[in-house]
């Protein structure tokens, strides 16, 4: 299956404080909107899935932080439970 493109969302900067280093982003919801995919129904609740890395370069803004849509795609998920054929009940 091939990768979708990345939903952009947002951008923000790095900035490291007295317990370590931090993300401050902000969301455009006008994208969010624009892109109706990307909000996730759940027991009555809206949720947007995030990823939230930083960039390789900082951009004429300085922001170094990049904020994209974490598409979840159930048949990527594997279950590391399930058993591998060994009968036995050795963990190697």
């Amino acid at each position: 299956m091939a990768e979708s493109k990345a939903i952009y969302l947002g951008s923000g900067k790095s900035v490291t404080g007295k317990y370590g280093e931090f993300f401050n982003v902000t969301l455009n919801l006008n994208k969010v909107k624009d892109n109706p995919q990307v909000v996730e129904n759940f027991k009555g609740n809206q949720f947007v899935r995030l990823r939230i890395s930083k960039k390789d370069q900082i951009d004429q803004y300085g922001k170094d932080v990049v904020v994209v849509w974490n598409q979840y795609d159930p048949s990527k998920e594997t279950n590391n439970s399930k058993p591998s054929g060994n009968t036995t009940d050795l963990p190697f």
